[in-house]
Protein backbone atom coordinates (compact mmCIF):
# COMPACT_ATOMS: atom_id res chain seq x y z
CA UNK A 1 0.00 0.00 0.00
CA UNK A 2 1.46 3.30 -1.06
CA UNK A 3 1.50 6.65 0.71
CA UNK A 4 -1.18 8.03 -1.61
CA UNK A 5 -3.53 5.17 -0.75
CA UNK A 6 -2.95 5.71 2.98
CA UNK A 7 -3.68 9.43 2.66
CA UNK A 8 -6.85 8.68 0.68
CA UNK A 9 -7.98 6.10 3.24
CA UNK A 10 -7.27 8.56 6.07
CA UNK A 11 -9.22 11.29 4.32
CA UNK A 12 -12.21 8.97 3.91
CA UNK A 13 -12.13 8.30 7.68
CA UNK A 14 -11.95 12.03 8.48
CA UNK A 15 -8.19 12.34 9.03
CA UNK A 16 -6.26 14.97 7.09
CA UNK A 17 -2.96 16.78 7.26
CA UNK A 18 -2.37 20.51 7.25
CA UNK A 19 1.28 21.59 6.97
CA UNK A 20 2.44 18.34 8.58
CA UNK A 21 -0.11 18.44 11.43
CA UNK A 22 -2.77 15.75 11.66
CA UNK A 23 -6.33 17.06 11.88
CA UNK A 24 -9.42 15.04 12.77
CA UNK A 25 -12.94 15.80 11.59
CA UNK A 26 -16.14 15.22 13.53
CA UNK A 27 -16.59 12.06 11.53
CA UNK A 28 -13.42 10.54 12.96
CA UNK A 29 -14.48 11.48 16.50
CA UNK A 30 -17.61 9.37 16.03
CA UNK A 31 -15.37 6.40 15.34
CA UNK A 32 -13.35 7.06 18.52
CA UNK A 33 -16.53 7.57 20.57
CA UNK A 34 -17.90 4.28 19.25
CA UNK A 35 -14.78 2.42 20.38
CA UNK A 36 -14.83 4.12 23.80
CA UNK A 37 -18.54 3.33 24.34
CA UNK A 38 -18.02 -0.27 23.33
CA UNK A 39 -14.98 -0.67 25.59
CA UNK A 40 -16.67 1.02 28.57
CA UNK A 41 -19.78 -1.16 28.21
CA UNK A 42 -17.65 -4.30 28.01
CA UNK A 43 -15.61 -3.22 31.04
CA UNK A 44 -18.68 -2.60 33.18
CA UNK A 45 -20.14 -5.93 32.08
CA UNK A 46 -16.95 -7.87 32.82
CA UNK A 47 -15.86 -6.28 36.07
CA UNK A 48 -19.03 -5.28 37.89
CA UNK A 49 -21.52 -7.99 36.97
CA UNK A 50 -21.96 -11.46 38.41
CA UNK A 51 -19.35 -13.88 37.06
CA UNK A 52 -22.08 -16.46 36.19
CA UNK A 53 -23.23 -14.63 33.08
CA UNK A 54 -24.72 -16.24 29.98
CA UNK A 55 -21.71 -15.20 27.90
CA UNK A 56 -19.48 -17.62 29.83
CA UNK A 57 -21.60 -20.55 28.65
CA UNK A 58 -20.75 -19.53 25.07
CA UNK A 59 -17.19 -18.21 25.41
CA UNK A 60 -14.62 -19.58 27.90
CA UNK A 61 -14.21 -17.22 30.84
CA UNK A 62 -10.71 -15.68 31.05
CA UNK A 63 -8.96 -16.13 34.40
CA UNK A 64 -8.51 -12.39 34.94
CA UNK A 65 -12.28 -11.92 35.21
CA UNK A 66 -12.36 -13.73 38.55
CA UNK A 67 -9.40 -11.70 39.82
CA UNK A 68 -10.82 -8.28 38.95
CA UNK A 69 -14.54 -8.98 39.24
CA UNK A 70 -16.28 -6.78 41.82
CA UNK A 71 -19.98 -7.72 41.56
CA UNK A 72 -22.42 -5.14 42.80
CA UNK A 73 -25.11 -6.21 45.25
CA UNK A 74 -28.43 -5.42 43.57
CA UNK A 75 -29.99 -2.27 45.00
CA UNK A 76 -32.37 0.23 43.55
CA UNK A 77 -30.00 3.16 43.18
CA UNK A 78 -28.17 5.01 40.41
CA UNK A 79 -25.07 2.81 40.64
CA UNK A 80 -27.10 -0.35 40.04
CA UNK A 81 -28.75 1.27 37.01
CA UNK A 82 -25.29 2.09 35.62
CA UNK A 83 -24.01 -1.45 36.26
CA UNK A 84 -27.05 -3.39 35.08
CA UNK A 85 -28.49 -1.17 32.34
CA UNK A 86 -25.38 0.79 31.39
CA UNK A 87 -23.66 -1.83 29.23
CA UNK A 88 -26.70 -2.28 26.97
CA UNK A 89 -27.12 1.48 26.63
CA UNK A 90 -23.41 1.96 25.90
CA UNK A 91 -23.46 -0.79 23.27
CA UNK A 92 -26.49 0.84 21.66
CA UNK A 93 -24.69 4.20 21.76
CA UNK A 94 -21.61 2.61 20.20
CA UNK A 95 -23.73 1.28 17.34
CA UNK A 96 -25.32 4.69 16.83
CA UNK A 97 -21.88 6.32 16.73
CA UNK A 98 -20.64 3.77 14.18
CA UNK A 99 -23.70 4.39 12.00
CA UNK A 100 -23.15 8.15 12.24
CA UNK A 101 -19.51 7.56 11.25
CA UNK A 102 -20.36 5.34 8.25
CA UNK A 103 -23.27 7.43 6.97
CA UNK A 104 -21.82 10.80 8.03
CA UNK A 105 -22.71 12.69 4.86
CA UNK A 106 -25.97 10.83 4.12
CA UNK A 107 -28.60 12.05 6.59
CA UNK A 108 -31.62 10.01 5.42
CA UNK A 109 -29.91 6.59 5.31
CA UNK A 110 -28.27 7.48 8.63
CA UNK A 111 -31.67 8.09 10.25
CA UNK A 112 -33.14 4.89 8.81
CA UNK A 113 -30.22 2.76 9.97
CA UNK A 114 -30.15 4.31 13.45
CA UNK A 115 -33.92 3.85 13.89
CA UNK A 116 -33.64 0.25 12.67
CA UNK A 117 -30.71 -0.40 15.00
CA UNK A 118 -32.64 0.99 17.96
CA UNK A 119 -35.72 -1.09 17.13
CA UNK A 120 -33.63 -4.26 16.89
CA UNK A 121 -32.08 -3.49 20.29
CA UNK A 122 -35.52 -2.80 21.82
CA UNK A 123 -37.03 -5.97 20.35
CA UNK A 124 -34.03 -7.92 21.65
CA UNK A 125 -34.71 -6.60 25.17
CA UNK A 126 -38.45 -7.29 24.91
CA UNK A 127 -37.76 -10.76 23.46
CA UNK A 128 -36.28 -11.80 26.80
CA UNK A 129 -39.60 -10.90 28.46
CA UNK A 130 -41.41 -13.46 26.30
CA UNK A 131 -38.64 -16.04 26.59
CA UNK A 132 -37.74 -15.86 22.90
CA UNK A 133 -34.24 -14.61 23.76
CA UNK A 134 -32.19 -15.81 26.75
CA UNK A 135 -31.69 -13.24 29.45
CA UNK A 136 -33.59 -11.23 31.99
CA UNK A 137 -36.05 -8.56 30.94
CA UNK A 138 -35.72 -5.23 32.72
CA UNK A 139 -37.94 -2.29 31.88
CA UNK A 140 -35.22 0.04 33.19
CA UNK A 141 -32.96 -1.24 30.36
CA UNK A 142 -35.46 0.02 27.80
CA UNK A 143 -35.79 3.36 29.56
CA UNK A 144 -32.02 3.87 29.82
CA UNK A 145 -31.45 2.80 26.20
CA UNK A 146 -34.22 5.15 25.04
CA UNK A 147 -32.83 7.99 27.13
CA UNK A 148 -29.31 7.51 25.78
CA UNK A 149 -30.51 7.33 22.16
CA UNK A 150 -32.72 10.40 22.65
CA UNK A 151 -29.93 12.38 24.32
CA UNK A 152 -27.48 11.49 21.54
CA UNK A 153 -30.02 12.54 18.91
CA UNK A 154 -30.70 15.86 20.65
CA UNK A 155 -27.00 16.61 21.04
CA UNK A 156 -26.40 15.74 17.39
CA UNK A 157 -29.27 17.86 16.11
CA UNK A 158 -28.59 20.95 18.19
CA UNK A 159 -24.83 21.21 18.40
CA UNK A 160 -22.95 18.98 16.01
CA UNK A 161 -25.28 19.47 13.05
CA UNK A 162 -24.98 23.25 13.43
CA UNK A 163 -21.18 23.09 13.63
CA UNK A 164 -21.01 20.80 10.61
CA UNK A 165 -23.00 23.39 8.62
CA UNK A 166 -20.73 26.17 9.88
CA UNK A 167 -17.66 24.24 8.75
CA UNK A 168 -19.25 23.54 5.33
CA UNK A 169 -19.23 19.77 5.79
CA UNK A 170 -22.79 19.47 4.45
Amino acid sequence: MGAEQLLKMGKEMGISTNHGKIQFSFRFYYFILALLSLFLGMSIYLFFRNSNLLIWSIVPKPAFVNLWNMPLIAKKDVLSVVVYSGPDALWLLSGIFILRFIWFFERKPQMVYIASFYLIAAFWAVGSFFGAIPGTFDFIDLLVMSGVALAEGIIFNFSIKRRIKDENFI
